[in-house]
């Protein structure tokens, strides 16, 4: 399952996601916001999103805000979320395969529909590395939250 979420920079971009995940038959859930209000705030439908990502393993989350940062920050905040900002394919695969992210954020002041579709589709496909290097540092990010 992929949950969505966005505040208002991102709600138009979030909305274009929502179409192409329909046309490739992909499951997700709309977590807001559910209409365009300027005076929205990120932190809400960062952790609506992370709490169904932390309690899932095979969940995965896509942000959207003004530069992805502000939804990152806040969703980082929930135990079991490791959220990585990405700006194309090849961040938002890294993010996946290296970082173990289970929730990508976007950028969506900085990103074209094609762009984000094609950072989606990366980021999606990848699975985390079984490389013991990458295996040891998301290992030690998780002890940080003991």
């Amino acid at each position: 399952m992929i949950y969505l979420g966005a505040d208002h920079a991102g709600f138009h971009l979030k909305e274009e996601l929502k179409s192409y995940f329909a046309k490739q038959g992909i499951s997700f859930a709309d977590l807001g916001a559910d209409r365009y209000d300027r005076g929205d705030d990120y932190p809400e439908y960062a952790v609506l999103v992370a709490q169904k990502v932390a309690t899932s393993t095979a969940a995965r989350g896509i942000l959207l805000c003004g530069t992805g940062n502000g939804m990152a920050i806040a969703a980082n905040k929930i135990k079991g979320v490791r959220a990585a900002v990405a700006w194309d394919a090849y961040s938002a695969k890294k993010a996946a395969e290296d970082d173990a992210a289970n929730i990508l954020a976007l950028p969506a002041r900085d990103i074209t529909e094609q762009l984000a579709i094609a950072a989606v589709r990366a980021y999606l496909s990848e699975k985390p590395s079984a490389a013991a290097r990458h295996k040891r540092r998301v290992n030690k990010i998780r002890k940080l939250e003991r």
